[in-house]
């Protein structure tokens, strides 16, 4: 009996026992604290995290202030989050560049839409590299007229070149093939053995 009352007790405690992790007492039920770092979505927008040179960028321009400065912040994160949908596509709840916003002086389509064409691997080569050369010359004229740095110039080359890695490596198309087809049902090059054909003698032949 005394057994059992010793046991409903130190489950009771168990129960109302809140631990308390600052000076001013326990935390209120039901609250809990960040996972991730804090950061301003303006200085630091989304996506950035997973680029040194982005957050390098970013934090040299923060003091800036403008439309300058603000393109080059959309800018960096359109990169960033481009890269992060592209390269690792299920590790979010959904493609962060829904919500990139777009802007004829960098874009050529819709981030997403880009996105979207890498996902079923309907990208080639020269969409990739027009697509990246429009990027990369928007973003020196920006960075160019906000700090006179030179290293400014290598971040967000920086971030461009792993944007660039990750399309070449998951959006291009497959070449194709017609002297090796995929099985034996499939469309392939075929050139009969005996290439001495006849002359042909029809209303438009001539002699050979």
């Amino acid at each position: 009996m005394w057994l059992a009352a010793g046991f409903l007790v130190v489950v009771a405690v168990l129960i109302h026992y809140r631990p308390t992790n600052s000076v001013d007492g326990p935390e209120p039920v039901g609250i809990e604290g960040f996972t991730t770092t804090a950061v301003h979505p303006t200085l630091m927008p989304e996506c950035v995290a997973r680029s040194t040179d982005a957050q390098a960028l970013l934090a040299r321009v923060a003091s800036f202030g403008g439309d300058e400065a603000d393109e080059l912040r959309l800018l960096v994160s359109k990169l960033c989050c481009m890269e992060s949908d592209i390269a690792t596509p299920s590790a979010s709840a959904g493609p962060r560049t829904m919500k990139i916003q777009f802007r004829t002086s960098h874009d050529m389509e819709p981030p997403s839409s880009i996105v979207g064409r890498c996902l079923r691997n309907a990208v080639n080569q020269r969409d990739i590299d027009l697509i990246i050369e429009k990027f990369r010359a928007r973003g020196h004229i920006l960075v160019g007229g906000i700090c006179t740095d030179p290293a400014a110039l290598k971040e967000f080359d920086g971030v461009v070149a792993r944007l660039q890695l990750s399309m070449t490596s998951f959006c291009l198309r497959e070449a194709p093939m017609m002297d090796r087809p995929a099985g034996p049902r499939d469309v392939g090059f075929w050139e009969p053995e005996e290439t001495d054909l006849p002359q042909y003698l029809g209303i438009s032949a001539q002699p050979r």
